[in-house]
């Protein structure tokens, strides 16, 4: 265990000192710090907002909403003194300590960090309860312990940035109490490199995480606004698991929202629960690098994410602020899902163990945070997954289909049962080749879908052309459409009747009644969905062509 020698008192005039010292006493170096002398950074300007350097919740929080923007105003203010103090004396490398928790109190330091209190599940159908209680969150030793235990609990059943949370509610439930700190509001940074030093629990079920969440959620909820996650890993010591993983989350709104990652095994297949391990990342525009005890292990580049809300920005959604979390997870879709499955009981109570946090920024570059990488040449070059070609809007029209699919749109389909044959086939006439769409189900639906979403304000109406070619149904039920902006987003059902059997049938269906139904025609993804209405539709074989968003 390294030895903690300062603390470092919050007051304005002692910041500048304070990390001038650092600079030179502590090395101001993210890779080879000298654990021996290491001081604790509060927060400056007699508030809580954290040193951050931008400007002005694994876990699918489907919902999540901006944080208070007053409170990222006060926290970007405190950047500046932090940053000029950094530059003032950088060594070698350009890293330069910014804010730390040495964890040398006897309390959770509530100037840095905020309790998550809820039995949401953290959107994975996990089994805890995060409790503010010092039989699961507590601070001895120079070390902070997250415990997760077996016990009944009740809390508010959303999650702690939800329009509706109360913190009274006791409508959620869990299995097992534990614990989940973040730095929201209190740490917030925009670039830099981020070190925890940890001890892992073990047993089926256990998922502890070091992580970090878009602090204000410019490109909309989870996972479009990103998540950076700095170590994760489940069921250690469980036939022999062993290893830990880093990984981006981004994409779009969950469901559509996609990841990419990498795996990690300590040196001679060491385990993460035996002791104390440094896990980092290094983050800088358009790259984001993993380490363990200094391994350089990954790198990710803006080649391989992106948020489908703005695809036009090759950094987005990793170019904003982001803030820390440390949690035990117990059970939930990963943990519950791999290794033995389900949770042992019997493993628990577990603790996963947090000796220090520090973040450091790059003072070489300071709006960019390049130019101080802790580099290998032993690395996995993840290239993460490819962008989705971006709509183009300029025109008078968007064609999805027209004699074929028109990328990025593609033809997709879903049943609760059975199943939709899809062909392109030539119907003759005019018409030449067309979609046909065969319902061998009573519930599906076919749709013209993009992974990225358009904005389609500047248009007026979805134009068709549609005939049915064979309905054995006793009862002819209306053919029902439908436009989505990333589900559960959507128009609603719109009905458009029963036309004529085996007759090309024409139809302009106005935007503005869908956005009247629900539609937000800023993002819409799918603006074709058909299908006979649900319930009554097997037999049905429909025939599409010129299907078109227009103006």
């Amino acid at each position: 265990m390294h030895k903690k020698l300062l603390d470092v008192s919050t007051s304005t005039r002692l910041l500048s000192t304070s990390v001038l010292a650092l600079a030179v006493g502590a090395g101001c170096s993210g890779g080879n710090n000298d654990h021996s002398s290491t001081a604790n950074i509060s927060s400056a300007t007699g508030n809580s907002s954290s040193l951050a350097l931008s400007s002005a919740s694994s876990e699918a929080e489907s919902s999540a909403n901006s944080i208070s923007s007053a409170s990222n105003i006060s926290s970007a203010n405190n950047s500046s003194a932090a940053a000029s103090a950094c530059i003032a004396e950088p060594l070698a490398t350009g890293y330069c300590m910014v804010w730390n928790d040495e964890f040398s109190t006897n309390e959770v330091d509530l100037t840095k960090w905020s309790y998550e209190k809820n039995c949401y599940g953290g959107g994975n159908a996990e089994a805890q309860c995060y409790v503010e209680d010092p039989d699961n969150v507590w601070v001895d030793g120079d070390i902070l312990h997250l415990k997760a235990i077996r016990e009944n609990a009740t809390g508010p059943a959303t999650h702690d940035d939800a329009d509706n949370y109360d913190p009274n509610d006791t409508s959620g439930s869990g299995t097992y109490t534990s614990g989940r700190l973040r730095s929201a509001l209190k740490g917030d940074w925009k670039y830099g490199r981020f070190e925890v030093r940890a001890k892992l629990p073990y047993g089926q079920g256990t998922w502890p995480a070091i992580w970090m969440l878009p602090t204000d959620w410019v490109f909309g909820g989870w996972a479009s606004s990103g998540e950076i996650d700095i170590m994760e890993a489940v069921n250690l010591k469980v036939g022999g698991e062993n290893r830990i993983h880093g990984t981006l989350h981004f994409g779009d709104n969950w469901p559509n929202n996609t990841y990419s990652g990498t795996e990690y095994v300590l040196p001679g297949e060491g385990d993460p629960a035996d002791d104390f391990h440094e896990y980092a990342v290094e983050w800088e525009e358009g790259e984001i690098r993993w380490y363990v005890d200094g391994d350089h292990f990954a790198t990710q580049t803006s080649a391989g994410w992106y948020s489908a809300a703005a695809l036009t920005e090759p950094d987005a959604p990793f170019n904003q602020r982001f803030h820390l979390l440390l949690n035990l997870a117990v059970g939930g879709n990963w943990a519950g899902q791999v290794n033995d499955t389900g949770i042992d009981e019997s493993a628990f109570p577990q603790e996963m163990q947090i000796d220090y946090v520090r973040v450091y920024q790059c003072t070489k570059d300071i709006e960019t945070g390049k130019g101080c990488a802790s580099r290998d040449d032993d690395f996995d070059a993840n290239p993460g997954v490819t962008p989705p070609q971006p709509i183009d809007t300029s025109g008078d029209n968007i064609a999805l289909f027209n004699g074929a699919t028109t990328p990025p749109y593609v033809w997709g389909v879903y049943s609760a049962e059975g199943n939709l044959g899809y062909s392109v086939v030539d119907a003759g006439g005019a018409n030449g080749t067309v979609g046909e769409v065969t319902f061998n189900t009573d519930t599906g639906i076919g749709f013209y879908q993009s992974s990225a979403t358009a904005d389609l304000s500047g248009f007026n109406f979805v134009e068709f052309d549609l005939r049915i070619t064979a309905d054995p149904r006793a009862v002819k039920d209306n053919l029902i459409f439908r436009a989505d902006c990333v589900w559960p987003c959507t128009s609603g059902d719109y009905d458009i009747g029963y036309p004529a059997l085996n007759t090309w049938t024409h139809y302009k269906i106005a935007l503005s009644e869908l956005a009247t139904a629900g539609l937000d025609v800023s993002k819409v993804n799918a603006p074709f969905v058909i299908s006979p209405l649900s319930g009554n539709q097997a037999g049905v074989v429909l025939q599409v062509d010129n299907v078109t968003v227009t103006k």
